[in-house]
């Protein structure tokens, strides 16, 4: 095992910018998975791993035995704790990282399967929420427009919990792109002056489901788009829901009425 102990390593600068530089990510073709959730869903998937980041005196007790599972050509670095914390995305974490590579998987061709399409989502938490809660309602993609947050920002990908290792993830798919990945309808998630969701009839075909910026909403363009809009009824009390929490709605009561 290497040790850094300067934060002029060159792989430990790479390795910062992906922590707080969101573009990084999409830019190096890597990713940050902290903690031993995610390091478990890895496992499980496989996926492949680039790099073993261990913080110096990490004392979690699973620490050793999850190490022991991942295979022993890895490269393994011990960071000193100054330089671990800064790199990780939550404070007083397990103390392991893990340096993975993005996968790239082809667009949707005219599936018939439920697909989410994120129009302009900035929030890290919400983002990786919705894909959470996607992988978790049985739709087989999410698809992100330019600009959305990056899918494999590393606080993304802890939002979501190891959904990532479920789920096709597609970046920077431009809204005219979308009528050739589905065969079905697209429906967008409006805040107001739209059918009821309890009351909407949906097609039983495949749907692909439209969740827009917090305030803004869906684009025009991606309005254009659909053939349906629904919202949720909510009481006078708040405006609108937050875009994860109506993602949830809008994907379950569809996987209940399926």
């Amino acid at each position: 095992m290497k040790t850094i102990s300067s934060d002029a390593n060159p792989a430990f600068r790479r390795w910062l910018r992906i922590a707080s530089t969101p573009r990084a990510a999409r830019e190096s073709g890597q990713t940050l998975a902290e903690g031993i959730h995610l390091a478990q869903a890895v496992i499980a998937c496989p996926a492949r791993v680039d790099a073993i980041l261990i913080r110096r005196r990490a004392a979690h007790p699973q620490l050793e035995s999850l190490l022991g599972q991942f295979a022993g050509d890895i490269p393994r670095f011990e960071l000193s704790a100054a330089l671990y914390d800064r790199i990780a995305p939550v404070e007083q974490g397990v103390g392991l990282l893990l340096v993975l590579p993005i996968p790239e998987h082809p667009l949707p061709r005219q599936v018939g399967q439920d697909l989410v399409y994120l129009d302009g989502v900035q929030d890290p938490g919400n983002v990786g929420a919705v894909i959470r809660t996607a992988a978790a309602a049985g739709v087989g993609h999410v698809l992100a427009s330019a600009g959305t947050a990056a899918l494999w920002a590393p606080k993304v990908l802890r939002a979501a919990m190891g959904a990532h290792f479920r789920i096709g993830l597609h970046e920077r798919v431009a809204i005219g792109q979308l009528p050739m990945t589905l065969d079905g309808d697209w429906v967008a998630a409006v805040a107001h002056q739209a059918p009821s969701l309890w009351q909407h009839e949906f097609s039983p075909r495949a749907l692909g489901w439209v969740f827009g910026a917090e305030g803004s909403g869906p684009s025009a363009e991606a309005l254009a788009l659909c053939a349906h809009r629904v919202c949720i009824p909510t009481s006078n009390a708040v405006e609108s829901l937050n875009v994860a929490a109506a993602a949830a709605v809008c994907l379950f009561e569809r996987r209940r009425r399926k």
